[in-house]
């Protein structure tokens, strides 16, 4: 598990992650392209993605979300609890995808070297991070922007620097842009062309080179009331 993320052992001392490393080996399950079972019955409680790529579609309402989920990756077994706002999910692999399954092996290597869960949890923690970010990206007012962020969002996890801009070597339609950053097809149709023609942009073999930065705030952040628990919710 640690050949193929050495991140997940950051906290772990040198000595315990070379043991780690050499005691604990996990399954490794590949995913066909459309599809995904993964999780058997108190098999595994969550899986790191090696390679490939995941993604996941939300709906409530009438809105559809759309997360991607590449290499370093964790995706965590579903609870039993599930909001009923939540109408429709679905988990696919966009590409066949290498997942390594973690279950009793890591529980039993945690009770041994306590800091390897927290590498774990440090990295859910990044992905909760990088997804609170997408939200951010969502309430862009104007589109053309909203896709930039995303962009560089995703070259974050992703992307190559070259000597001409930074690549993202990630292949979206128009329409899959538009849930990742809630929008319409066709307004990020348009949106793109408006990147393209002003040179932020450029499409290469399917993916993307970023040439203008991302965009920069204007002005502070404006303040907001803070929120808070009401101990005795008002009487109706």
């Amino acid at each position: 598990m640690l050949e193929a993320e050495p991140d997940i052992g950051r906290f772990l001392m040198p000595r315990e992650r070379t043991a780690v490393a050499e005691a604990v080996s996990v399954p490794v399950a590949t995913v066909l392209r459309g599809e995904f079972t993964l999780f058997g019955e108190g098999e595994s409680f969550a899986a790191l993605v090696l390679e490939g790529m995941l993604f996941q579609r939300l709906r409530v309402a009438d809105q559809v979300a759309l997360r991607l989920l590449g290499p370093g990756d964790i995706l965590a077994v579903g609870g039993t609890l599930r909001s009923p706002l939540l109408r429709q999910a679905e988990c696919r692999a966009a590409a066949p995808t290498q997942l390594a399954l973690l279950g009793d092996e890591v529980l039993s290597a945690a009770r041994r070297w306590p800091r390897l869960m927290a590498g774990l949890h440090a990295r859910i923690g990044e992905q909760s991070e990088r997804l609170a970010i997408q939200l951010v990206i969502c309430q862009i007012p104007r589109v053309e922007e909203r896709l930039l962020a995303l962009l560089w969002l995703l070259a974050e996890s992703w992307g190559r620097v070259t000597p001409v801009g930074t690549a993202v070597p990630v292949s979206l339609t128009h329409e899959a842009l538009g849930e990742l950053i809630g929008a319409r097809r066709s307004t990020v149709t348009l949106a793109l062309k408006a990147l393209t023609e002003r040179g932020a942009i450029l499409r290469q073999d399917g993916s993307w080179l970023l040439v203008e930065s991302p965009p920069e705030p204007i002005g502070e952040m404006p303040s907001v009331q803070e929120p808070r628990l009401l101990a005795d919710p008002p009487s109706s």
